[in-house]
């Protein structure tokens, strides 16, 4: 994975072993994986994601399968290896796939710029009054729609709080109903919204924690049916799994778990960001120290810096 940071971007490749789900209850941390090779540059195409990758394989041997969002550059890199007589499969994250699966089904719904746009005024609103502590989480817009959950679960608590039925000339309540916009007229959007994530988030707690494997299969199929039949977040995840598990199969993990989820390379970027960067971030002095975030302590660590 790649991020930006100041004038340059990182690219971080991460070690996990695929057996992780035999040997623990949990899903990988930190302490689970090492950082073998991290690199920074201007831009990352998928061409020069394929020659650093083919550079590693050539210290490190092939990887079992590659572990990756939903990256354009990241898949044309693996393609390009494959061509290049360096095949591996491809596994796509969780995470992101649930973000792109509820980008597609509500990005054009006919409420969400108003949603959007109401939750905006409604933060400008409540700033600095006896409403404050009601005010909208911040929410990152590079990333929204994989926290877009977070600002649809505040608006249908807003909701509860302004119960039907008049409500006395000056108390909080009033000021309430006064300050919160538009948000009442998008309460279909914020009820079919949080049908379809919070499923999606249970079938993800599932699937982290445990991997994906023949059980955890059955059982994410089993919540999607909570989802509307015709509904393309059910569908798209159905097919997400139908894939994967074929790729587990193949793999040899059907029954014990396959991993499924790149947070920890999230998990990298959010910690490595914090420590010693100063006041302005630097991309290379922030790749220096993420192989010292991985694994555990007292482990001699090495990693390819390029």
């Amino acid at each position: 994975m790649y991020g930006s940071e100041g004038k340059g971007k990182i690219l971080t490749l991460l070690s996990l072993n695929a057996n992780h789900h035999d040997l623990n209850e949990t899903a990988p941390t930190l302490k689970d994986v090492n950082c073998v090779a991290v690199s920074v540059a201007v831009s990352w195409t998928g061409e020069a994601i394929a020659d650093f990758l083919k550079k590693v394989i050539g210290i490190g041997g092939m990887p079992v399968a590659y572990l990756k969002d939903g990256g354009t550059d990241l898949a044309k890199a693996t393609r390009l290896l494959a061509e290049q007589g360096l095949p591996s499969v491809s596994i796509d994250d969780i995470s992101h796939t649930v973000a792109n699966l509820l980008k597609h089904e509500y990005q054009n719904h006919p409420m969400f710029d108003i949603f959007i746009s109401a939750v905006g005024k409604v933060s400008k609103k409540f700033k600095q009054t006896v409403l404050a502590c009601l005010a909208p989480p911040k929410v990152s817009t590079k990333s929204r729609f994989m926290n877009l959950r977070r600002l649809v679960n505040w608006a249908a608590q807003l909701l509860r709080h302004s119960p039907r039925g008049r409500a006395p000339k000056g108390s909080v309540l009033s000021k309430l109903r006064a300050g919160i916009d538009q948000i009442p007229r998008c309460r279909n959007f914020i009820e079919c919204f949080l049908r379809d994530s919070g499923t999606l988030s249970e079938c993800q707690k599932i699937l982290k924690t445990k991997g994906l494997n023949l059980e955890t299969y059955e059982e994410s199929k089993k919540l999607l049916e909570a989802i509307p039949p015709r509904s393309s977040v059910r569908t798209g995840f159905t097919n997400w799994l139908d894939k994967h598990i074929i790729i587990a199969k193949e793999l040899k993990l059907e029954n014990i778990g396959m991993p499924i989820t790149s947070d920890n390379i999230e998990s990298l970027f959010a910690v490595s960001k914090q420590h010693g960067t100063g006041e302005i971030k630097d991309a290379n002095r922030i790749a220096l120290r993420m192989p010292a975030m991985c694994g555990e302590l007292g482990r001699l660590k090495t990693a390819f810096l390029a």
